[in-house]
């Protein structure tokens, strides 16, 4: 088989969701850890190869995917091993549908309110020298917009509102597609299912207001059957370098 580098960053949730993808697919691959509580996903040497300085990032026969999502795809359309698309194109596109809200909507939530609970304690041990610095070498600059702004102590409530708002819909939506199945999409495990997963595993803990016994009983079942899956056990049980939890 081909070579296959990995450039992932768990706990994060878009290189978990790759890890679960080429773990259920059985792909191997070389693990190459970018650690970004040590900001080496700017680093000169992981530049050139995702010059956005984001994770994850695939090399196969030498060339390099980006998004996490078009990766996925990848990986299961190149490699052997059992589906992780429906065959039925409805179905597929419900898939899609899936892995496109989870991009648009459930992930930049999330996101979002990580920024504002853990940037300001991440950057707290910087001088204002250290810190431009440490901005003057992230490429994109709605990233570094990003981080100017989640330091300066955070956003502005409606927009934290608004974003808690999302995660309590993706919940109940969540919720409301498992009682038609014991998967997101028909009746079969799918990259729509690794992808709200690898955004809402720590829900239960971390928007317990949202997602509990009462209010999700389905997704909390499917959190347990998801993380009992072979391939999702095994990305689950990638080394954490950083020390965050996800």
């Amino acid at each position: 088989m081909d070579q296959v580098d990995l450039f992932h960053a768990e706990p994060g949730s878009n290189s978990l969701k790759v890890l679960q993808a080429i773990h259920e697919k059985g792909v191997p691959f070389t693990s190459h850890y970018i650690n970004l509580t040590k900001f080496e996903q700017h680093d000169p040497a992981y530049l050139a190869i995702n010059p956005a300085g984001q994770v994850p990032a695939l090399c196969h026969k030498g060339r390099i995917l980006t998004e996490s999502t078009v990766i996925n795809e990848y990986i299961d359309a190149v490699f052997d091993g059992t589906p992780l698309r429906p065959s039925d194109e409805f179905e597929r596109a419900q898939m899609r549908i899936w892995t496109k809200y989870v991009d648009e909507v459930f992930r930049p939530a999330l996101s979002f309110l990580a920024w504002h609970r853990v940037i300001p304690g991440m950057v707290a041990s910087l001088s204002p020298e250290e810190f431009e610095a440490k901005l003057g070498r992230i490429p994109l600059r709605e990233k570094r917009d990003k981080w100017r702004l989640a330091a300066s102590g955070g956003f502005a409530e409606h927009y934290l509102a608004t974003w808690r708002f999302q995660l309590e819909d993706t919940a109940r939506r969540i919720e409301a597609a498992l009682a038609e199945g014991d998967w997101l999409v028909g009746q079969a495990f799918s990259l729509a299912d690794i992808a709200v997963f690898a955004m809402a595993i720590s829900m239960p803990r971390t928007y317990s207001e949202f997602v509990n016994a009462t209010a999700t009983p389905r997704m909390l079942d499917w959190l347990e059957r998801m993380a009992a899956r072979p391939g999702v056990a095994a990305a689950l049980a990638m080394p954490n370098h950083s020390g965050l939890q996800s």
